[in-house]
C-alpha cells in the first residue's frame, strides 16, 4: 500500500460505508473524515508533551 493510499484510507473506508458514488460528494466526505482523523492522531501524539 502507498503511502498516498495509507493517507486517504479514513476517509475512503467511510465513503465506501456509505455507500457515497457521486464523486464530489466522496471527495468532501473523505476530506471532512480524513482532516478529523489525522487530526485526533496528532493531538494525541502531541498532547503527553504539553
Amino acid at each position: 500500500m502507498t503511502p498516498l493510499a495509507l493517507f486517504l484510507l479514513p476517509g475512503n473506508l467511510v465513503s465506501d460505508a456509505l455507500h457515497i458514488e457521486a464523486e464530489d460528494s466522496r471527495v468532501m466526505t473523505r476530506t471532512l473524515v480524513n482532516m478529523l482523523f489525522w487530526n485526533l492522531c496528532a493531538v494525541l501524539v502531541v498532547l503527553p508533551f504539553v
